[in-house]
């Protein structure tokens, strides 16, 4: 039997709409469903108020929408008092580190599906973490996933694999070249864009006009680019005052980047995971939006990505100069992040190198600015809390609490912290600071522009990166429920109606999806259903692994991965080909 279908009429208004459904399928012809939705409040994704109608279900598609109170179906699902709305679409993720994985826990994906993620962007940062996308795709395909997967092409790994170990330094045009082969074949295999990691090796020595090469490549595709920019704050992580030898770029610099590449190439541009990062940036929200909106209304395609919390990074953060604490004559030139750095026993030595530096005149002046630079970064000594430190006195204070109880700087205490604490962890303390302000996130998530991300992993499966101790960050269980529990419920800050948008919609219209994203005959069945009232996030800096509360139910494809509050185990989830993308019937 042929599925209900509703004609699409010029003009016919939302009431007329539902009146044509309800006749229908009140007659004889009425289809046997799959699944039901019944007596929801829908919030369909586009921004507008819920609305009181049922849902009918086929296979992985909606066939029926409206007052199907005579339809029969194999599941009814009895959502009054509930909230019906698309399946998330998490526009940043790195999920893609689990679900390529041969862990089957980490495949399954729990701390996200819970969350009422339905499809989460790849490569994120840059990096693709299988290479070339057809064994991307295999790897997805050999164990299955629960949710979709948006393949992107990583500018990070194409620029490995031209340029090796010796990328620190501007491509030559030759190389350029091959770069765009690379892109384009990722395009062909599927891609729906290019995705960058700007303050990461080996991107950020690239130069922008690198990157308007390689995005001008995915513009016959329809593609996007999406970037995690050069700088977020007062200049990137990589840098210390003690190891700026030029003039830093800042995180208005690196959204301007951004922009540029919008006007350059002419395609949609994501600053993703935006942030004011660091006390001295606080505020800088009110300059970001008004260079977007300048940039809109210029006719560029320019949009944001933001994280609800206050926080950033995977890992505990490290309140100390990596150049203090390992040996004399390891090269740090190469800043924060150098690959000397990262060496198997280069801290063997760290406290007697750290304890020497501080006691030497020269050296502590130094070492003392670049403290205050990485307090200053993490959001203030009165904003960065102990997680984890031996004397469990200290867990839950700040490093200005300790400073005052002890008669000491902030800085004393950061250096007492590591030369007394746990010899295991280079700063002594597993540390955590909120470096951002809600009223600058608050800022930037009322903008119409900005779709919600997460930046988060598959989390609390041990052996998936990243870091899942102590101090992990509480996105990887929250981030979702979070955006609706924070800034919808307490703050107010947004309309339910509006983040249900920037949760489906808006990444769906970003990415180029044509199927998914809102409730329509015709899309695809991928659905969140919520209890508004006992909705909340409850994983935080000192508990991250604490499942969020009141996704009831997740559908993905028409199948169940959250059922009745309970993770299903299913993996219905479909690596999306941007080729195989359709416009549903009409």
């Amino acid at each position: 039997m042929m599925p209900l279908r509703v004609p699409r009429r010029a003009g016919a208004t939302v009431l007329a709409t539902l009146a044509l459904l309800s006749a229908s399928v009140g007659g004889a012809q009425t289809p046997e469903l799959d699944i039901l939705i019944r007596g929801g409040r829908v919030i369909d994704g586009t921004g507008n108020p819920w609305i009181r109608y049922d849902i009918g279900i086929r296979g992985d598609e909606i066939v029926a929408i409206g007052d199907l109170d005579k339809a029969s179906a194999r599941r009814i699902i009895d959502a009054r008092g509930l909230y019906v709305t698309p399946g998330f679409i998490d526009i940043h993720s790195h999920a893609d580190r689990g679900m390529t994985s041969d862990n089957a826990e980490a495949r399954r994906a729990g701390s996200l599906v819970s969350q009422g993620l339905t499809t989460a962007v790849s490569a994120s940062d840059g990096t693709n973490r299988v290479w070339p996308l057809s064994s991307e795709i295999a790897a997805y395909e050999r164990g299955g996933i629960p949710m979709n997967a948006v393949l992107m092409v990583g500018h990070s790994t194409v620029r490995s694999a031209v340029m090796g170990n010796d990328y620190e330094r501007a491509a030559t045009p030759n190389e350029i070249t091959k770069m765009e082969a690379l892109v384009r074949a990722g395009m062909e295999a599927g891609a729906w864009g290019l995705t960058a990691g700007l303050e990461y090796r080996p991107a950020r020595f690239s130069t922008t006009q690198e990157i308007v090469a390689l995005a001008k490549e995915v513009r016959p595709y329809n593609g996007f680019y999406i970037a995690h920019q050069r700088s977020e704050a007062r200049m990137p992580m990589w840098q210390l005052p003690s190891l700026v030898n030029d003039r830093p770029v800042n995180g208005l610099q690196g959204l301007e980047e951004t922009i540029t590449v919008a006007r350059e190439t002419g395609i949609r541009v994501v600053a993703s995971h935006q942030k004011s990062r660091g006390r001295s940036s606080f505020g800088r929200s009110a300059n970001d939006t008004i260079v977007v909106n300048r940039a809109r209304a210029e006719g560029l395609q320019v949009y944001f990505d933001v994280y609800p919390y206050e926080t950033f990074g995977d890992g505990p953060q490290l309140l100390l100069p990596r150049w203090a604490l390992v040996d004399d004559g390891i090269d740090v030139s190469g800043g924060q992040d150098s690959p000397a750095l990262d060496r198997e026993g280069v801290y063997g030595n760290a406290r007697v190198n750290l304890r020497r530096r501080w006691a030497d005149p020269v050296k502590r002046p130094i070492l003392e600015r670049d403290i205050a630079w990485l307090i200053d970064h993490f959001g203030g000594a009165d904003r960065i809390f102990v997680v984890d430190y031996p004397d469990r006195s200290y867990v839950g204070k700040t490093v200005e609490d300790l400073a005052r109880a002890k008669g000491k700087t902030v800085e004393e205490i950061v250096v007492d912290m590591a030369l007394e604490g746990n010899k295991d962890m280079p700063g002594g303390a597993r540390v955590r600071g909120n470096a951002m302000l809600d009223i600058d996130i608050a800022n930037y998530i009322r903008q119409p522009y900005t779709a919600t991300s997460s930046d988060a992993s598959v989390g609390g499966v041990a052996g998936v990166p990243p870091y899942m101790g102590p101090g992990a960050h509480p996105r990887h269980f929250g981030n979702f429920p979070r955006n609706i529990a924070h800034f919808v419920k307490d703050l107010q800050v947004i309309t339910l109606p509006f983040a249900i948008h920037a949760m489906t919609a808006l990444p769906a219209q970003i990415i180029g999806l044509k199927d998914r994203g809102m409730l329509r005959e015709g899309f695809k069945a991928d659905i969140v259903i919520f209890n508004l009232e006992t909705l909340r996030d409850r994983a935080t800096t000192l508990e991250p692994f604490r499942p969020s509360e009141g996704i009831e139910f997740v559908l993905v494809n028409g199948q169940f991965t959250v059922d009745g509050g309970k993770l299903t185990g299913a993996l219905p989830g479909k690596v999306l080909r941007r080729g195989e993308n359709r416009i549903p019937r009409s």
